[in-house]
């Protein structure tokens, strides 16, 4: 467990940096707010276009996995969708819930790939954020569009808010030029190439710039519920899914880190952007990050030994 942790150590440090710099006053909170929504209108869908447009889904052993993470994370899907019957009475609470629930921050796991896994288990992430995020963020918008406090009056409104979300263009983007055997956009593969090398640190000091101790004292059910569903039964569906769907224990391995990882911060802009509960989001972003530098090391080792 000790070289798990000690991989996963430089993803810490930069989530501890960006709340060192928030806490010195280096850039404040409203800057760093800016700078998470640069990243998400910019330097995160370039990410994911070169990551999902170059990943190979016609490698061996490729749909096994995919299978056991995308079935690992519908399931849970369905039982944060039950949770509204807990939480009925706060629809932009329940969707922060639902969000933190189901959210999944890749950078954590990305960062630290290859000291865990190998350059195949680099590959593997790689193949799982196209399918997953794309996934996640239409039911994410879905849910945030019935429930949020600036709920959609018509289905061509929920596909409004779906069309205008640049984690799910660019997700589209790279799995259609994938399909199409599109590799080199020449100048312009170089230039998102470029804005997704900065996506990944930008992103983990973003996490730990966005720490709200002060929001864990509310709501405190609400949290716990998230925090659970996200670290504890996440990798626990996924690594049930991939036993079923057959996944080699390397792509197990790599399946339950996903799993692991603490609610991706893009939630809290959604949240945001859609009439959904900013301040739970942020509890839930800060509890799920903090629990991960226990729980990520304990469930990969579980696997991986």
């Amino acid at each position: 467990m000790a070289d798990v942790f000690g991989a996963l150590v430089p993803t810490f440090i930069l989530i501890t940096l960006g709340y060192i710099v928030r806490a010195a006053r280096i850039a404040t909170a409203e800057q760093f707010g800016m700078v998470n929504r640069f990243g998400y209108f910019v330097l995160y869908p370039a990410f994911l276009f070169t990551l999902v447009s170059g990943a190979n889904f016609a490698g061996a052993g490729a749909l096994p996995f995919l299978g056991g993470v995308m079935g690992g994370f519908l399931t849970l899907v369905l039982a944060a969708l039950v949770l509204r019957l807990v939480f009925g009475g706060d629809g932009p609470a329940y969707t922060s819930v639902f969000q933190g629930s189901v959210r999944w921050n890749g950078f954590a796991l990305l960062a630290a790939a290859t000291a865990l896994f190998g350059p195949e288990g680099q590959q593997l992430i790689g193949l799982a954020f196209g399918p997953l995020v794309l996934t996640l963020n239409i039911i994410c918008v879905v849910v945030l569009a019935r429930w949020g406090a600036a709920r959609a009056t018509s289905m061509r409104a929920v596909l409004d808010q779906i069309i205008a979300n640049p984690l799910i263009l660019a997700c589209a983007a790279g799995i259609v030029t994938n399909l199409l055997g599109v590799r080199d956009l020449g100048y312009v593969s170089d230039a998102l190439q470029l804005l997704g090398q900065a996506a990944m640190p930008v992103a983990l000091m973003c996490v730990g710039a966005g720490l709200d101790f002060g929001a864990l004292r509310a709501s405190l059910p609400k949290v716990a519920t998230a925090s659970v569903m996200r670290l504890v039964l996440a990798p626990t569906l996924v690594w049930g899914a991939c036993i079923l769907t057959g996944a080699t224990p390397l792509a197990t391995a790599v399946a339950v880190g996903i799993g692991s990882t603490p609610t991706a911060a893009a939630g809290y802009t959604l949240a945001r952007e859609m009439g959904g509960d900013a301040q739970l989001m942020a509890a839930i972003i800060t509890a799920t990050t903090l629990l991960s530098f226990i729980t990520m090391p304990i469930a990969i080792s579980l696997v991986l030994h």
